[in-house]
């Protein structure tokens, strides 16, 4: 996936990471921007502290001149690899970050053992020229005790609005 990425970008991340996702998105006319999620190489200290390590989404911005600059990074929004649940499923595993328009989302879902799925979108605030939060959508199934039924029942959706003030891209923790 490294080598995908802009030299500039591939340059600037942090060692020990490499990239397991990237997107490009222009929210706006004038600018352009990448998100790159990350994880911890293999036999790396920052997988010392545990099974898995942060998974850390940076956006950078491509300037008009071509370089690119590390606008934020977020170790939160991407869940880790062994956050699946009691499956042991990585959440993150299609390395789901979707783009449309002004808005990105990160897609976690499991499916094994557990069923769920885990939205969290940012939308590029024009006052700000920030990505900001915009809602988190938490959805889970559980199995029908019914034979007539479908085998996966599904909860009603759990939504989290942004509320008052925008919470920045870098700022924001889980609820």
């Amino acid at each position: 996936m490294a080598a995908d990425l802009p030299q500039g970008i591939a340059r600037q991340l942090p060692p020990g990471y490499r990239a397991i996702a990237s997107v490009s998105a222009a929210p706006a006319a004038s600018r352009r921007f990448q998100f790159v999620a990350l994880e911890a190489r293999k036999g790396s200290a920052r997988l010392a502290t545990g099974p898995s390590g942060p998974r850390p989404l940076l956006i950078f911005e491509k300037l008009k001149s071509g370089r690119y600059v590390l606008r934020a990074r977020n170790d939160g929004v991407i869940f880790r690899s062994d956050e699946g649940g009691a499956g042991g499923c990585d959440p993150f595993e299609s390395h789901g970050i979707a783009v449309r328009g002004r808005y990105i989302t990160v897609e976690h879902d499991v499916a094994c053992g557990a069923h769920w799925t885990d939205y969290v979108t940012f939308r590029f605030d024009l006052r700000s020229g920030d990505y900001v939060f915009d809602n988190l959508r938490f959805q889970s199934w559980s199995m029908s005790n019914d034979p007539k039924a479908e085998a996966l029942v599904p909860e009603p959706v759990r939504i989290v609005r942004a509320r008052g003030r925008p919470v920045p891209f870098a700022k924001w923790k889980r609820p």
